[in-house]
């Protein structure tokens, strides 16, 4: 998976190079991280109200790709990326019957997608659009009801909405990552099945340069 972002790059740079002088081709790189932070994951466990997991701690990621902006007309235009992001996240699992408090650390490194729809105004570009997830590695320390590890899927659809603002060759980006699929699995801790019922989202910034 690895080698095939790479290849993608090499063609986002091929056709920025052959088509007309107003197609932009840059590099970005920048920082994310969970918009679930500090709330709280519903529990469908009927009876045990006083079960409770959080999201006690989200770990910045990084994320590094290439961007392609095709101009439609002076103010719509069309940007599509191909970036590498790592996320990593940690559920705080508390049970009044047992002393103690159990930490649970997830890892996520993938291939984001987006094509987004553009439209200026002013200095100002606001993007939205869909954003296809590819899984590329994963690990987690939550188990499903049968104890197998929970999976990530390996391709999820997900959307984007934010902005960003030129200044020369650069450019600085900030927007709201979602999911459309939620977590949705049952989990098995202390001997005791729940779901969560929460799609992950995150605010990602970052800064390219166009070339």
């Amino acid at each position: 998976m690895t080698r095939s972002f790479f290849s993608v790059l090499a063609v986002l740079f091929f056709f920025s190079a052959t088509a007309s002088a107003q197609v932009e081709f840059g590099l970005k790189a920048g920082l994310g991280t969970e918009a679930l932070q500090e709330e709280r994951f519903d529990l469908s466990r009927t009876g045990r109200e006083d079960l409770a997991l959080a999201l006690s701690d989200a770990s910045y990621g990084f994320q590094f790709g290439a961007f392609l902006r095709v101009p439609l007309s002076d103010r719509f235009g069309v940007q599509t990326e191909v970036t590498l992001n790592t996320a990593s996240n940690e559920f705080r699992f508390d049970d009044p019957n047992q002393n103690g408090t159990q930490i649970f650390r997830e890892r996520y490194t993938g291939v984001q997608v987006p094509v987004l729809a553009s439209w200026k105004l002013a200095f100002l570009s606001l993007n939205v659009g869909p954003v296809g997830h590819f899984k590329v590695e994963s690990a987690s320390d939550l188990m499903d009801s049968d104890g197998r590890e929970r999976a990530f899927d390996s391709f999820n659809l997900g959307y984007a909405v934010g902005g960003a603002i030129d200044i020369g060759p650069l450019t600085f980006d900030l927007r709201y990552d979602g999911n459309f699929a939620r977590y949705g699995e049952d989990f098995s801790i202390a001997g005791e099945d729940f779901r969560v019922d929460q799609a992950a989202k995150r605010w990602v910034g970052s800064v390219g340069y166009r070339f």
